[in-house]
């Protein structure tokens, strides 16, 4: 063993674990998302148009940012489910051929 073994029980619990903080970001996040471009409420008049115009993207942009934040975390949950899934694989295989190799040199 070289004790660099991969703890797949642990893998797999981390991996949900950080999926579902990857869903609690993203809901956490509803209430800013349902606020709207967040200018409506300065009652523009015309005297803060640049103003407004510019919060609203900036608004936008960190919205976007924050959304795409979520779906990272959320992501990484879910790859670290497929490298739980693909060292089991690897190893059931490998188990295999290794079995399969024994009993040819019988």
């Amino acid at each position: 063993m070289t004790g660099l073994e991969i703890a797949l029980g642990a893998v797999g619990q981390q991996a949900t674990r950080i999926r579902a903080h990857g869903e609690d970001y993203n809901a956490a996040l509803s209430p800013l998302k349902e606020r709207g471009d967040g200018v409506s409420s300065f009652g523009d008049d015309g005297l803060f148009g640049m103003f407004t115009s510019v919060y609203a993207e900036c608004r936008a942009v960190s919205m976007a940012a924050l959304d795409g934040l979520s779906g990272t975390i959320a992501g990484t949950g879910d790859n670290l489910h497929a490298v739980m899934r693909n060292t089991q694989e690897g190893e059931a295989a490998s188990n295999e051929s290794v079995q399969a190799l024994d009993r040819s040199w019988l």
